[in-house]
């Protein structure tokens, strides 16, 4: 990949900027410390939990390399985790494992002599620190539910999917206060995939993740094969276009962050128009270009559908609240705008007020000590095609396709 220099690339720049968005090393440490507490915490010979076998991990953006370093310092870090018993759904209700986990995570904190008390949501326990790191993890209470899962995406035709060990191994029932049976014994539970997504968002650029810890191991690393190299030791082009789009994304609704397009969207969307680019720079134009391609109409609504659980809509919420179909449109056509006009301009470190200030200004003074950034309203412009920047034009040829399945939602 290409490295710092005097004379800097615009892919130098975006790397840079790539990097400093990142979560910091020690904060990293600080997440895996904490969950790993709480795993040893329900596991603990005196653990009510014990003869269940606890299973604590993350899931999310921490799980797929996508997290990005706060915008100020006194934002907080969201950390989302499972908690996985090995139990079964017809021996308890959901709300007995809501409060048999609870029971312990409320334990936990007052062994930790922690300020806050562990509150109880709609589907997690939310345990929140008030210490030097500022963050809370959300604890899903789940248990394992493969065979469900299977038959559910067999039963709607999705059987590719169903045989798919790799994901669906993952399934888990989880808990919701809001179900009808959330406190009845039921075999119908909820379901999630979160780690099953993790499989398939890494399955997207596997190739790309392969040549990256072969470029490590060439440079020099601990490991003594590259098979040793594990996942989070390197990081894709894929994982860096998503957490530059959602800095931009987070910046853009700084004023309205409750309608602003959703990171799992962004990211779905960008893993599909994902097609392996080793550089940022093509990363970025591919994603930016073809992602809304992935969203489809079906029976008048927009869908944009879980790979691992095509019957779920992501953009669900979009039908009831339009201004968030609206935002996410807006945040595109911006963000295409934004990266279009900086990708062209003659000299890389003439970086454009729009993209400067979706990106942060600790970000760019950061990239400042190292490249002589200039901000410029007009910059100087290369005659080359830009990013698609109207799109409405997308929009209508979604239409077009009426009910037409994705490219990559085939069923049988």
């Amino acid at each position: 990949m290409p490295t710092e220099s005097p004379t800097p690339t615009h892919e130098d720049i975006l790397q840079k900027i790539a990097k400093e968005i990142d979560v910091p090393p020690e904060i990293n440490e600080a997440v895996v410390a904490r969950y790993q507490s709480l795993g040893s915490w329900l596991d603990r010979p005196n653990s009510t939990l014990k003869g269940y076998d606890p299973y604590v991990a993350p899931q999310g953006s921490f799980l797929i390399g996508t997290a990005n370093r706060p915008i100020t310092d006194t934002d907080e870090i969201d950390v989302d985790l499972i908690c996985r018993l090995n139990s079964s759904k017809g021996h308890q209700t959901q709300k007995q494992l809501k409060m048999a986990i609870g029971q312990e995570v409320m334990s936990y904190a007052q062994a930790h002599s922690m300020k806050h008390t562990p509150e109880n949501k709609r589907r997690c326990w939310t345990l929140k620190y008030a210490d030097q790191r500022n963050f809370h993890t959300d604890i899903l209470p789940c248990i394992s539910d493969v065979n469900t899962y299977r038959s559910r995406l067999s039963a709607n035709g999705y059987m590719k999917l169903a045989i798919n060990d790799r994901i669906t191994q993952e399934a888990i029932a989880i808990t919701d206060k809001t179900d009808p049976g959330y406190d009845v014994i039921t075999l119908n539970w909820p379901s999630s995939n979160p780690l099953g997504f993790a499989v398939w968002f890494m399955q997207e650029m596997e190739d790309v993740l392969r040549y990256e810890k072969l470029e490590l191991f060439k440079r020099g690393s601990p490991y003594a094969k590259v098979e040793d190299i594990p996942d989070h030791a390197v990081k894709t082009t894929l994982q860096k276009a998503i957490q530059i789009l959602k800095r931009h994304r987070d910046l853009m609704f700084a004023d309205d962050p409750e309608h602003k397009p959703i990171s799992i969207i962004i990211t779905t969307l960008a893993a599909h128009a994902y097609q392996g680019e080793l550089t940022l720079v093509d990363s970025l134009t591919a994603i930016l270009n073809g992602m809304d391609r992935f969203v489809e109409v079906v029976d008048g609504k927009r869908w944009i559908r879980n790979p691992v659980n095509p019957e779920e809509n992501f953009a669900d919420k979009w039908q009831e609240m339009p201004e968030k179909e609206r935002n996410f449109y807006s945040w595109l056509d911006n963000a295409r705008r934004d990266f279009g006009t900086y990708i062209r301009v003659n000299r890389p470190t003439d970086i454009p007020t729009g993209m400067a200030n979706r990106l942060g200004a600790k970000v760019m003074d950061r990239v400042k000590e190292n490249f002589p950034i200039s901000k410029s309203e007009t910059p100087a412009v290369a005659a080359a095609p830009a990013l698609i920047t109207q799109t409405s034009q997308m929009v209508e040829r979604v239409k077009d396709r009426g009910t037409e399945t994705a490219p990559w939602c085939d069923k049988g």
